[in-house]
């Protein structure tokens, strides 16, 4: 006989021995049927009615100790603004308090194996880092490659 079979007939005994109990008639024999095991199901998850605080603070640009330097040339070295990019990236010598005077800068866009891609604006007067500076790596505390050293501190 199937296991489910088995189930089926003792939730149709069950009433039967309910009503063979001795408290529904003591002068009854009582029968020995055994009670159905039924499984408790698992609690339901309750969502939370506490309010969710979500941190929606834009990031914000930093004044940081800055160094760029692109084949060979020295192209900032002193303090400049730094916007983070949330994943340990970030834009070194940002416009966002407007045009520096020294106007070169740099995106590190960081990638899921430790490396990070850099890019940079080749003209200073131009608003898009859209020139690549190729695939860098984390060395004491700078992004470095052949061609640059991207660091702030």
């Amino acid at each position: 006989m199937k296991t489910c079979s088995i189930a089926a007939t003792l939730l149709l005994l069950a009433p039967l021995a309910a009503c063979n109990s001795p408290q529904a008639d003591d002068n009854a024999v009582t029968a020995n049927v055994a009670s159905p095991v039924v499984a408790t199901p698992s609690p339901t998850p309750t969502p939370s009615t506490a309010p969710v605080t979500k941190d929606e603070t834009p990031p914000h640009s930093a004044a940081k100790q800055c160094r760029f330097e692109v084949d060979g040339k020295t192209l900032l070295d002193g303090r400049c603004q730094v916007y983070p990019m949330g994943d340990g990236g970030y834009t070194l010598n940002t416009w966002s308090a407007g045009k520096p005077v020294q106007s070169h800068f740099a995106v590190v866009t960081t990638r899921a194996d430790g490396k990070a891609d850099a890019t940079w604006n080749a003209d200073p007067n131009d608003d898009k880092a859209g020139d690549p500076l190729g695939t860098v790596t984390r060395k004491d505390g700078c992004w470095v490659n052949q061609r640059t050293r991207i660091c702030a501190r």
